[in-house]
């Protein structure tokens, strides 16, 4: 009898030790399988942006949806008697993005990607219609990412892509203006088409000093086997740069994340692509590592497809998914 009390007081308190080392190694553990989501550094979670490129070797799916408004620099119409003439004014329109992309790691430091997108903008009134017109852009891209970790906080990583989208665009009165210059009419003026094929080569780095804080730069140049009036159709310089925060570090009840984006296409040579500006600034819920989910609101200024100078803000929607 006492050596089944023995036994049983030996398995009691040996259950007792294994439960309670369970309960120390618990957190570590889950903390260690939260970790391995690819954007994971330091520490820090990186929130997503369709504004900036990232350094990591990563396995997702993401989705973003945009809907905004703007204004486009057009010729005056004058309605009685019904004339185009030379002034310029500012018109409205509405315009809308999709953007659908996927990656995958195919080794530690290596992963390919691919998207597709359209844009599309339409002037807003009668008179917009005729001076902005309507413009659709249908794009593709296919690329590669090598990723180069330097220390725990700071990693580097060459990225290489090659994109084509051909451009649609309806300009009435702009063609009206064109043929009176010219001296001739041609449907050419009026329904615009171009297609770019274009390469990219950039360099993307982040730091992230602390885990509530992470920075990114990101620097490409665009360099097209066709050339046309379509914006990133031509030679051209692309730079952008990122700080992003996630108050989870600091305040585990609160999943909110903040990033702040500001981007720039400038020219390269007098034949380059129309200098283009962009911030955009975005609220995200950091609940989940595997989950990037929220909505970035943008403000840009540069031209439309038509070499209209534009300003115009929008919001998206990010949903993207990752996988470690």
């Amino acid at each position: 009898m006492r050596l089944i009390s023995l036994i049983l007081a030996t398995t009691w308190l040996c259950a007792g030790s294994t439960a309670a080392a369970r309960d120390e190694v618990g957190p570590a553990t889950s903390a260690a399988v939260e970790q391995k989501i690819a954007r994971d550094m330091g520490g820090h979670m990186f929130l997503p942006s369709h504004l900036i490129d990232n350094p990591f070797s990563e396995t997702f799916v993401w989705m973003s949806i945009g809907l905004g408004a703007g204004e486009a620099l057009g010729a005056t119409i004058q309605p009685d008697p019904p004339a185009v003439l030379p002034e310029s004014r500012w018109y409205g329109y509405t315009g809308l993005g999709l953007l659908a992309s996927g990656g995958a790691r195919v080794l530690e430091y290596l992963s390919v990607r691919g998207a597709v997108g359209t844009s599309a903008y339409l002037g807003s009134g009668r008179d917009a219609a005729l001076t902005i017109g309507s413009s659709a852009r249908i794009s593709g891209g296919l690329g590669a990412k090598g990723s180069l970790p330097v220390g725990e906080n700071l990693r580097f990583a060459a990225t290489f892509d090659a994109s084509y989208g051909p451009v649609y665009s309806i300009l009435i009165a702009q063609g009206l203006l064109d043929a009176i210059n010219s001296g001739q009419i041609s449907t050419s003026e009026f329904l615009q088409a171009y297609d770019t094929f274009t390469w990219i080569g950039g360099l993307v780095g982040s730091w992230a000093p602390w885990p509530f804080l992470g920075f990114t730069l990101d620097g490409k140049f665009l360099a097209p086997t066709k050339t046309g009036k379509a914006s990133y159709a031509q030679n051209g310089i692309f730079a952008a740069a990122m700080a992003d925060f996630d108050a989870r570090p600091i305040w585990a009840w609160l999943p909110l994340g903040l990033n702040a984006a500001y981007t720039i296409t400038s020219p390269v040579g007098g034949n380059g692509v129309s200098t283009l500006q962009e911030f955009g600034f975005g609220l995200y819920y950091t609940g989940r590592r595997d989950l990037g989910l929220g909505l970035q609101f943008e403000w840009k200024q540069g031209r439309l497809e038509s070499q209209q100078a534009s300003r115009a803000t929008l919001v998206w929607l990010d949903l993207k998914y990752y996988w470690d």
